[in-house]
């Protein structure tokens, strides 16, 4: 699952610190509370280092049973392949996975991954808004995944 973070604000010294707002955080609680319905168990939780990552992810974290939490700059700083050289080296006893990053990295991978050319490719094609979940289905081996290798089963958003 890629989620992008919820609605942040932009009053902070760096990109780094900006901070939910208080929107925000009531839309990551909602979305959290949405995928609990869908997913009982989180294996791998991997978060960008911004704070509005970090805090969208703590709701995720305190409502699903989470396993492993790691937060990791390559979300930040290294977009899509930073994300899918986080997951290739995965062990396949690593089902579930979470990571919680940034736009366009999140839709463009999303894209990437989705292996046929429909409705959904064409919705996250455009990008998505804050505080939305993309459902990808992996059948191959972390190790095998790449372009056209997973499908986008449903797209997840809650309400503005």
């Amino acid at each position: 699952m890629l989620v992008r973070h919820s609605k942040a604000g932009h009053d902070a010294p760096t990109d780094l610190e900006r901070q939910l707002t208080s929107k925000g955080r009531t839309m990551a609680d909602e979305l959290a509370r949405v995928l609990d319905r869908r997913i009982s168990e989180i294996d791998l939780l991997l978060v960008s280092p911004a704070a509005r990552a970090r805090q969208t992810a703590r709701p995720l974290q305190d409502r699903l049973r989470t396993g492993q939490v790691r937060v990791e700059p390559e979300i930040y700083h290294h977009g899509p392949h930073g994300i899918l050289g986080l997951l290739e080296p995965l062990p396949e006893a690593v089902r579930t996975v979470v990571v919680v990053g940034h736009e366009p990295t999140v839709s463009i991978l999303a894209h990437t991954l989705h292996d046929t050319d429909d409705d959904l490719a064409g919705q996250v094609s455009f990008g998505v808004p804050t505080a939305t979940a993309l459902l990808l289905e992996v059948t191959g081996p972390w190790a095998g995944l790449g372009p056209q290798q997973a499908h986008l089963s449903e797209i997840v958003t809650v309400r503005r």
